[in-house]
């Protein structure tokens, strides 16, 4: 993964020169997640996906970050070319569309790990299941930080 493909929600500089201290939608982070992991398990390029969209690498790391919100018809082409269909970023393999916000805000976003524990934890069905998880990697956080 080249340096350019981390997401640093905490304030940070983008990669074009800007510092950002907002921190994005977690909604538009998971959408952003749900295209870097299609993206890598095809083995494509953020470069390649950019030529593919017509726009700059940059813009779609912001995409995939979570910082730029994706149109309609941005994500109807990003999906054709990922080959899912567009369902395919709204899905958690249970009843609910997205993980819901109370659950996503509890994680820091940037880490990859972190970043695959949440989608991970977003496929459990079994809702007590999936809050005894959480709330045992929340606590392990917390004993990290001390």
């Amino acid at each position: 993964m080249n340096s350019r493909e981390t997401c640093e929600h905490e304030g940070s500089f983008s990669s074009d020169g800007f510092f950002m201290d907002k921190k994005p939608d977690v909604i538009d982070v998971e959408l952003g997640l749900r295209i870097r992991l299609r993206r890598e398990e095809l083995s494509i390029t953020q470069d390649v996906l950019a030529e593919k969209l017509r726009i700059r690498p940059q813009e779609l790391e912001k995409y995939e970050c979570g910082f730029q919100k994706i149109s309609a018809s941005r994500l109807l082409h990003i999906s054709e070319i990922l080959d899912v269909p567009i369902m395919f970023f709204f899905e958690s393999g249970s009843d609910e569309a997205l993980p819901s916000k109370e659950v996503l805000a509890g994680f820091r976003f940037g880490k990859h790990h972190k970043a695959v524990l949440r989608t991970a934890l977003s496929a459990i069905v079994d809702k007590r299941l999936r809050a005894k998880i959480l709330a045992f990697v929340q606590s392990s956080e917390s004993g990290s930080e001390r």
